[in-house]
């Protein structure tokens, strides 16, 4: 995939830019790679999620906690993106990976603003810890009248059964489940999976 070349390339410039060394370089890679036997599965089940919600996004996109921002660089193929992060540690990467289709800003979803008239609003991985009725209620707001939400996760705490039932509180109705896989993550034998949300016409 063309994109993560993109993405690597550009998180190694950063490295370098703020001085990492050779050594240190080495250091990262290797203790990342060392976990890869018992998280091999849980990457490529992550790799897919980020694909499935390539294919279904275009327009206008909010990208909700953007990490290290790979998600984000791969919707800027598709359409124009905001990525939000809180962690500011991310954003000497995030600023290298900016371009005229993509900009990041720190920020909290929940209550700075971030824009509006979204077609798509994407949580990738970040709701399995949390309580997805808040963000749920704040990606309506911000999305425009035909608008859909994308959920990529793994059904931790309950996750996908929790989403379905928030949803019903914001007139959304669930327009596409896919199941993914199984893998361990977070000690947890789970599915990863993909929700589409879109609203319900009155």
């Amino acid at each position: 995939m063309k994109v993560i070349e993109t993405f690597y390339s550009r998180a190694l410039d950063a490295f370098r830019e703020f001085g990492g060394t050779e050594e240190e370089l080495m250091w990262l890679v290797g203790s990342r790679l060392a976990l890869f036997p018992s998280h091999g599965e849980e990457i490529r089940l992550r790799l897919r999620v980020m694909e499935e919600i390539v294919k279904r996004a275009k327009g206008k996109i909010l990208d909700v906690g953007s990490g290290s921002g790979l998600l984000a660089l791969a919707l800027s193929e598709k359409g124009t993106v905001i990525g939000v992060e809180k962690r500011a540690d991310f954003f000497p990467l995030l600023r290298e990976l900016e371009n005229e289709r993509l900009k990041f800003m720190q920020g909290d979803f929940l209550r700075d603003d971030v824009g509006g008239d979204f077609d798509v609003v994407v949580f990738s991985y970040i709701l399995h810890d949390l309580k997805p009725e808040p963000f749920l209620r704040r990606a309506v707001e911000v999305l425009s009248p035909g608008g859909r939400i994308i959920v990529g996760d793994f059904d931790l705490n309950g996750l996908k059964e929790r989403l379905k039932e928030s949803a019903k509180l914001h007139r959304l109705a669930v327009e596409e489940e896919l199941v993914l896989g199984r893998a361990s993550s977070h000690g947890k034998v789970c599915e990863a999976f993909l929700l589409v949300f879109g609203r319900v016409e009155k």
